[in-house]
């Protein structure tokens, strides 16, 4: 059983590898010498889940920053710190074994129901572990967190890091999380649907020169936005286009003026539409707060209206989960990218 399991595990990978090369061979449109992302996108892990009579574990294996991670039993018990991560362990058939969450775990519906692990929204180890966790899920910034770390280690919790910059990156932290629940097989088909997927809009999408760029608060909040290492910029790339914040890395603080010297060609909005006369039914009203929201808001600002985007009306909306979380939901977001770049129309969202 192992070894139809470990053989079945490399043939996914192989095509993972194959296919992936094949529908992503879409060149950037930025040479590397002008700030172009050159992200590593070769993590698969370990293939060392042997029969426990030989190794002692039942998975064997490494995780994405590089941690031994060895299981005598699989997880019943599973706290997920990291959206994509939530995202991705539901998919897989994993959902049931997770018993808390983060406060940015918000989907699938079900996982709602589930109590948060964290304290105002911020890591808290005493209420983490009153989860009674076996394995805990992050992602590097919560990898950072020594504190958390060490309260953890210190329990005897099992700690899995997650590090996706890419969208191979992503079919790696699938793999990974369907090797150490055991929903290998499920895992493997998740990859595969997102390839052929994948490889299905690549043949509708060519070079461009035109630049994307996303604002995640908007003006009244300080702008904040996505340079290169993320799966947002991967998720440009595949598509044609580039991050016109790309010749930096990380989350990013810009401010007005730096987005109007660059005058992006598109401007994508994680902001809902809202005016005045359709205002939030859940929301107390706050009589501060902007008149309009969203694209409107964006296309109202004076100060933008020789911004090319907003000249050319090519301000969009796009939910942020589904083209900032390395998960399933990417096709979506992908998809979503094509109806606004390529049709030049506002995506529907349900």
């Amino acid at each position: 059983m192992m070894n139809r399991m470990k053989t079945a595990l490399a043939l996914a990978l192989a095509l993972c590898l194959a296919v992936t090369m094949s529908a992503c061979a879409l060149s950037s449109p930025v040479p590397a010498e002008d700030g172009s992302p050159n992200v590593a996108s070769d993590f698969t892990p370990s293939d060392n889940t042997v029969p426990q009579s030989s190794s002692g574990y039942l998975v064997d294996t490494t995780d994405m920053a590089g941690n031994a991670i060895r299981l005598s039993t699989y997880p019943e018990h599973i706290v997920v710190l990291d959206p994509a991560d939530c995202e991705i362990l539901y998919s897989i058939g994993a959902g049931a074994s997770v018993v808390g969450r983060s406060i940015t775990c918000d989907y699938p519906a079900e996982v709602n129901l589930l109590p948060y692990a964290t304290a105002n929204g911020k890591n808290d180890p005493d209420v983490l572990l009153l989860r009674e966790p076996q394995l805990v899920i992050m992602g590097p910034e919560d990898a950072a967190d020594a504190d958390l770390v060490s309260a953890l280690t210190n329990a005897g919790v099992t700690i899995v890091v997650t590090n996706v910059a890419d969208v191979n990156n992503m079919y790696g932290a699938i793999t990974l999380l369907g090797t150490i629940t055991n929903h290998t097989t499920e895992a493997n088909a998740l990859v595969s649907q997102l390839i052929t997927s994948l490889a299905a809009l690549q043949t509708k999408v060519s070079a461009h020169d035109e630049t994307v760029y996303l604002e995640l608060t908007p003006l009244a909040s300080g702008l904040t936005t996505l340079g290169s290492g993320n799966i947002f910029s991967s998720l440009i790339s595949l598509i044609g286009f580039h991050n016109e914040f790309e010749d930096q890395s990380g989350a990013l603080t810009v401010t007005q003026d730096q987005v109007i010297g660059r005058s992006p060609d598109y401007i994508i909005t994680t902001a809902r539409d809202r005016s005045a006369d359709t205002p939030d039914p859940n929301a107390t009203p706050d009589p501060a707060a902007p008149t309009l929201t969203g694209t409107a808001e964006i296309l109202a600002r004076s100060d933008w209206a020789q911004v090319d985007a907003v000249k050319n009306n090519h301000v969009f909306y796009i939910p942020s989960a589904l083209i900032t979380r390395a998960g399933p939901r990417i096709i979506d977001g992908l998809n979503a990218l094509y109806t606004a770049l390529y049709e030049g129309k506002q995506p529907e969202f349900q």
